[in-house]
């Protein structure tokens, strides 16, 4: 399980919630992801904090799981996956680009190792 917050407080609320009931299942989880997380300008590259920042390493840290990353809010994600191309792939030096990267390395080392949470 990837458990997939925002950087409110209502969004941890909720997660404290939900990572209850996944452990009570015995669920792996593999780490919290912090979605929303900035707003990085297409034209200049400024990243603003629109909605907070900090939440989901926050929770993790709480919750004694692992901080898979924060991914900013960039229009050219939505773009390129109407068009069916990664933004991963068509801006690879992007603040969204090095975020998904850094998820897809916590969820290769969460795999590498076995079971987790």
């Amino acid at each position: 399980m990837i458990i997939i917050t925002t950087p409110s407080e209502v969004s941890q609320m909720v997660v404290r919630r939900a990572v209850t009931f996944i452990r009570k299942m015995n669920v792996p989880i593999i780490g919290v992801l912090e979605n929303m997380s900035g707003f990085v300008c297409p034209n200049c590259g400024t990243e603003t904090d629109i909605f907070r920042t900090g939440g989901g390493e926050r929770i993790a840290s709480d919750l004694r799981i692992p901080f898979l990353g924060k991914i900013p809010l960039d229009p050219r994600i939505c773009e390129g996956s109407d068009r069916g191309l990664p933004s991963m792939v068509e801006h690879q030096g992007s603040a969204a680009a090095k975020a998904f990267a850094s998820v897809v390395s916590g969820i290769e080392e969460f795999l590498l190792k076995g079971s987790g949470s």
